[in-house]
């Protein structure tokens, strides 16, 4: 048996699972299930790692408006933080969290192209937040690095689309890890193929 340790980028792995789960958005059991389907017959799971933010829980005025915007108020906070809670208690799972930064708001794209075609004036509800991750990327280097180091696993099943972490596949090969990305019928840079030991893909939810 080889034991393997499965890493999920997991606003890659929602993006991913919307469309065929219905268009919405995975509960904490079908996400274990999911990262459960990555393990062949013959690797035992030693853990399961989710990344990702905490909801923004701020309040800002609105660009337009000035009225305040609770984001702790939202339905997407509610929802994402219930998310993470449940995932964070799950057996057999780890949850590393980042954080949220606001960096003002923007006008969303569809609006954007309605305006410059028909020269309408702007709407409350052409904004939209811009919130950007930190610290998620350097967790998930940093659990590959102590994985391999100490020769924990033999294997790391990474569920990820973004090129960033080739340096820490890099590393893990190198400490004779086997690295395995796993696919969700989307495609991969080939930076990240060129560096991993397989492409593994997987299917979900599974056909009935």
């Amino acid at each position: 048996m080889k034991k393997v340790a499965v890493l999920l980028d997991l606003g890659h792995l929602m993006y991913q699972l919307y469309k065929p789960l219905g268009k919405r958005n995975a509960t904490a059991d079908e996400i274990a299930e999911f990262a459960n389907k990555c393990a062949l017959i013959d690797e035992e799971i030693f853990r399961i790692y989710c990344y990702h933010c905490e909801p923004f829980d701020g309040t800002e005025l609105h660009p337009l408006t000035r009225v305040p915007i609770h984001f702790k108020s939202s339905g997407t906070y509610k929802h994402m933080s219930s998310l993470l809670n449940d995932l964070s208690i799950k057996k057999g799972i780890a949850y590393r969290a980042g954080e949220l930064q606001f960096n003002g708001w923007l006008i969303k794209k569809l609006a954007a192209r309605e305006i410059a075609k028909t020269r309408r004036p702007l709407i409350a509800g052409d904004f939209e937040p811009d919130l950007k991750q930190k610290r998620v990327d350097m967790k998930i280097g940093l659990d590959v690095a102590w994985l391999s180091s100490k020769s924990i696993v033999d294997r790391i099943l990474l569920v990820t689309a973004d090129s960033d972490f080739v340096p820490a596949m890099k590393f893990a090969r190198r400490e004779g890890v086997q690295v395995v990305l796993i696919k969700l019928n989307h495609s991969l840079k080939r930076d990240l193929m060129v560096h991993a030991d397989e492409v593994r893909e997987i299917v979900y939810p599974p056909a009935p």
